[in-house]
């Protein structure tokens, strides 16, 4: 089994990303318009 230090790093790297993306992607779905001087939500999910 490989050392957690080879799959761990880059698997959350993987994960951030990925919900990140998923967040846009729902932002933009929803029509959600981000901004600074938004609330976060808004602000990671706007476009």
């Amino acid at each position: 089994m490989p050392a957690l230090s080879d799959w761990l790093p880059p698997a959350m790297v993987g994960t951030t990303f990925t919900i990140l993306g998923s967040l846009k992607l729902y932002g933009v779905i929803r029509g959600i318009v981000g901004g600074r001087d938004k609330p976060t939500f808004q602000y990671v999910c706007g476009t």
